[in-house]
């Protein structure tokens, strides 16, 4: 596991060009990541392989995998036919037809006029002759017979009829298929005007002849009309359900069965290739997005490939274990797991998007069931908000229990909008209800795995941390009792004082009680443990005590990897004194004979100075909490003088540049840390004679109380608890 571990870090480890390596490894991530996460999403768009044919009689029932529109072609195309045949054809009237007819009547009625004023025809047998064959269009013989028979006068008026006739139904124009009833109309109308026999038959014959239809069909403004007809029509759409029966075992399958299973992608196991374009760029858009906002909004995660690994891991594993579920029920998948795990391991923020990413492809999942979404969806920000206050003492326990309400709640409400039965009802709540606690049951599992794979510290680790029965503290304890008791107090200084500046309260407190720890290896060389012993310092050279004094930070980071203690806590006790200087023996130093060749960087700390807000309290709570210890008769007025000169200085020396304090949070902490002090060394009631000897004989007995109520015996006043000696 430990190598496993071991390469997976190297693999992440970030290159000297920041446009080298990274670039390369994110994109790499986002391949492999899209990859995984569309072989989980599309593993349902390939159902299983039904074969049957049109008259065979299947041998299984065949269900709907999921609701599902579709395109009824037979039904369409019927439609469609129907629209072409409501269209009415476009005809354009000839209005050169009346003049046509009149000037044909006017040639017929010439050659008859002629034939009766001609005075060589005798008989009526020669003036039939002669009219059949002058006349310009062929007629009737009883057409003929009544031009001959018709006087002059006789013709004059039935040439008037019959162009009046002509006039009226061309005029009013005549298709093809209404010139029969045209023709038929016309004889009707003639024997109602009483013209006589002969002028009857003579309007009626020529009438009919010279009928002809003057409705033109304009084929191009007719199919143009139909094609619109056609692109404003909406096919035939028929839904299926999901669950539904679509052939049952028995039946003999019809074509229009075999059309709703091809409409599925049932048919011969094919793949629909529209739903897999959609699912790519639906996963891209999702992928893209999220990363745009790490970026833009949360950079420190973006550029740290190893948080990208385990967001990636966490959608993944969240993802296969909903689709598991899925298969039982949609309201049993614990989704929110996956924002709880970010949450505490990363980040709140991301923890919320991560809720809406894994609602959105839960929801690719169960189909576009919108109560799953909005369970999923819900119950993952509910987890993110129970374990924002994971500092205070809330647990994965009461977050499961709050998740399983909040699931119980929408489901319960989603399905009284949809008029579920009771029944129903309560059982799809209880699988919710069931979901949110696997939710912290599956968070439970798998953080402390991920929390070591990806060396991530979470507020839990810490407070197991911060357990006084730690193996650690416990040596502390007993090798530096002055110096864990000067770390606890330290600890409730920084800790009161990080709510208040927006620091995290849980590293700054864990941080403080470990910050000193090196001081184990040599705890007499430091005042707070020196209880009724001679100084050693007194002995040696100052620049030999300042290299015992600033090693206690080498030691404690020697120790920190002897106990695995987490990088956020080792920055602490690396940069809690940053580059400051070892005020005191540098004096003494200086007031040698040879204090002239004194360099003054061989009496600081090493640093780095403090890079985090934590780090930065934890260096003003040691300092300060030290200085004020060695005041003599501590008030409220020294203690605050004490208190304003510790962090001007450190700000002056540039200890505070990178620790991202403003003056405002400096006033504020400084605020804090008087108050704290105040109510820890104030003034003590002056004892009674018999009271003070009595605590005279403690002190030569070896009673060391006076250490641990915060008084130190600093012999003569030379500020011999090195810690403090810059103050």
């Amino acid at each position: 596991m430990m190598s496993v571990n071991n390469r997976l870090r190297e693999l992440f480890v970030q290159p000297s060009s920041i446009y080298a390596r990274p670039l390369v490894r994110r994109i790499v991530l986002l391949a492999v990541f899209f990859t995984l996460y569309m072989l989980c999403l599309s593993a349902d768009f390939i159902p299983d392989k039904v074969s049957l044919q049109i008259g065979q009689v299947s041998d299984r029932d065949v269900i709907a995998p999921r609701t599902v529109s579709y395109v009824d072609s037979a039904k369409t195309k019927k439609l469609e036919m129907e629209v072409m045949a409501s269209i009415a054809n476009v005809y354009d009237l000839d209005v050169a037809a009346v003049a046509k007819a009149e000037e044909d009547v006017q040639a017929i009625f010439r050659v008859a006029h002629a034939v009766a004023t001609d005075k060589t025809l005798t008989t009526a047998e020669q003036r039939t002759q002669k009219l059949t064959r002058d006349l310009p269009v062929n007629l009737s013989s009883a057409v003929v017979n009544g031009l001959t028979n018709l006087d002059e006068a006789g013709l004059v008026k039935t040439e008037d009829y019959t162009k009046s006739m002509l006039r009226k139904y061309l005029q009013r124009g005549i298709r093809d298929d209404e010139l029969d009833l045209a023709r038929k109309q016309v004889v009707l109308e003639v024997e109602e005007l009483g013209l006589g026999k002969d002028s009857e038959a003579v309007v009626a014959g020529i009438a009919q002849t010279l009928l002809r239809p003057n409705f033109i069909l304009n084929v191009r403004e007719t199919d143009k009309r139909k094609k619109a007809a056609l692109a404003n029509m909406e096919s035939v759409r028929e839904t299926v359900k999901k669950g539904q029966v679509l052939v049952r075992r028995g039946d003999v399958v019809s074509s229009e069965q075999i059309h709703v299973m091809e409409a599925l992608g049932l048919y011969a196991g094919s793949v629909s290739e529209a739903r897999i374009l959609g699912l790519t760029v639906f996963v891209f858009l999702v992928m893209g997005i999220f990363l745009g906002y790490l970026y833009k909004f949360v950079p420190r995660v973006y550029e740290n490939d190893m948080h990208l690994t385990l967001l990636g891991l966490i959608v993944l594993v969240t993802m296969l274990i909903g689709k598991a579920a899925h298969y039982y029920s949609d309201f049993a998948a614990p989704i929110a797991a996956g924002a709880l795990l970010t949450a505490i391991l990363i980040d709140t923020r991301v923890g919320l998007l991560i809720s809406v990413i894994m609602a959105l492809f839960f929801g690719v999942i169960v189909d576009h069931d919108l109560r799953a979404v909005a369970a999923a969806l819900i119950s993952g920000m509910a987890g993110v908000y129970s374990v924002t206050k994971m500092a205070h003492g809330y647990s994965l326990t009461r977050a499961g229990v709050y998740i399983a309400a909040i699931n119980f709640l929408v489901i319960g409400s989603t399905g009284l909008i949809e008029q579920l039965e009771g029944t129903e009802l309560l059982m799809q709540g209880l699988l919710g209800a069931i979901s949110g606690i696997a939710s912290a049951v599956i968070t439970t599992g798998l953080l402390p795995y991920l929390e070591h794979a990806f060396n991530i510290t979470t507020p839990i680790k810490l407070l197991d941390l911060a357990k006084p029965n730690h193996p650690l503290l416990q040596r502390l304890l007993l090798d530096a009792p002055g110096t864990y008791h000067h770390s606890v107090l330290v600890g409730n200084l920084a800790e009161t004082a990080a709510v208040t500046v927006g620091a995290d309260p849980v590293i700054v407190r864990v941080g403080a009680f470990y910050h000193d720890i090196g001081k184990i290896k040599r705890p007499y060389f430091f005042i707070e443990n020196q209880a009724g012993i001679e100084n050693p310092h007194d002995k040696i050279a100052p620049s030999l005590s300042t290299l015992i004094v600033t090693s206690h930070i080498k030691d404690g980071l020697d120790l920190c990897r002897d106990y695995k203690l987490p990088q956020i806590i080792t920055d602490i006790i690396q940069q809690h004194h940053g580059t400051t200087l070892v005020s005191y023996f540098y004096k003494r130093a200086t007031e040698t004979e040879h204090g002239e060749c004194i360099i003054e960087a061989d009496f600081r700390y090493e640093g780095p100075t403090p890079q985090s807000k934590e780090a930065a309290l934890v260096m003003l709570a040691d300092a300060c909490e030290a200085a004020v210890r060695s005041i003599g008769k501590p008030n409220v007025n020294r203690i605050e003088a004490t208190v304003r000169k510790i962090i001007r200085e450190r700000l002056h020396d540039g200890q505070l540049d990178d620790c991202n304090l403003t003056l405002k949070d400096l006033k504020v902490i400084g605020d804090v840390y008087i108050r704290l002090l105040s109510s820890m060394f104030h003034t003590r009631i002056e004892y009674p004679e018999a009271l003070k000897e009595l605590e005279r004989r403690k002190v030569k007995s070896g009673n060391n109380n006076k250490q641990l109520t915060g008084k130190d015996d600093t012999n003569s006043g030379n500020g011999a608890n090195v810690d403090a000696s810059a103050k």
